[in-house]
């Protein structure tokens, strides 16, 4: 749908149910709801619940962003494939997978047990728990990512970049846009940015080894510095924080 709101909601159900409801009287948006496909198909072992809500004319020239709310209610650990260009989209309950591509929408989620990729332009991308491998990625959106425990890869452009905690490797790029990294607990951490400010949390328990680089700005570290080697079996990080002109601060979580 390419505008208007999307509203997932998963529960313990074993049906799904999709509702287009329109705010608006316009003939041209009750007419994209009347002709909206709406279909289910066989896919392995489960099923595949398609709703394609296509105007006749171009993004934009149809409908506004408030002029449609799709609600799709669906099982608990359902997969959701996201294709739109204006409409925010907030999915709620435990999902699978997630594939998203939006060009100014906000994106909010839950719980994403699957591997999730996010595709976004000027939207703000927010994620509350990750289980899986994720990919997100912004050309001016925020992006924030409460827990991870998957390989994760982050890139913007001028968008900021928050992750509370990492519990695998992770790497992120950003132009100008801050970074910070609350907590990281195993793996290798990589941390690119031009112009923007880096800070990044190391997990109290993990052993660290560090490779931070900053031309201009000022690197610091609040890390403690001991002789003896860390304890076996210790978890480790592999930190590489690089910056043009942005200050890197390395901290204990």
């Amino acid at each position: 749908m390419p505008a208007g709101e999307i509203r997932v909601q998963a529960s313990d159900r074993a049906d799904t149910v999709v509702e287009l409801d329109a705010s608006s009287s316009r003939d041209e948006v009750r007419q994209a709801i009347e002709e909206a496909r709406i279909e289910i198909r066989p896919r392995g072992d489960g099923h595949v619940v398609i709703v394609d809500v296509r105007p006749r004319r171009r993004f934009g020239m149809l409908f506004d962003r408030g002029d449609i709310t799709m609600r799709v209610s669906c099982p608990n650990d359902a997969a959701v494939e996201v294709s739109t260009a204006s409409a925010d989209v907030e999915i709620r309950g435990r999902l699978g997978a997630l594939s998203a591509e939006l060009a100014s929408g906000d994106l909010r989620a839950d719980e994403l047990n699957g591997r999730v990729e996010v595709k976004s332009a000027s939207g703000d991308v927010a994620l509350d728990l990750i289980a899986d491998d994720a990919s997100v990625a912004t050309a001016s959106g925020d992006v924030y990512v409460r827990e991870v425990h998957g390989e994760t890869i982050v890139r913007t452009a001028s968008g900021d970049i928050r992750v509370e905690e990492a519990a695998d490797s992770i790497t992120v790029q950003t132009a100008s846009g801050d970074v910070r990294i609350g907590s990281a607990t195993a793996g290798r951490v990589t941390v690119q940015s031009a112009s923007g400010d880096q800070q990044v949390g190391i997990r109290r328990g993990s052993a660290v080894h560090l490779d931070v680089r900053t031309m201009s700005g000022d690197a610091t570290s609040e890390l403690e510095v001991r002789d003896e080697r860390p304890a076996a079996g210790a978890p480790l990080v592999d930190l590489r924080a690089t910056s043009m002109s942005g200050d890197i601060r390395v901290f204990r979580a």
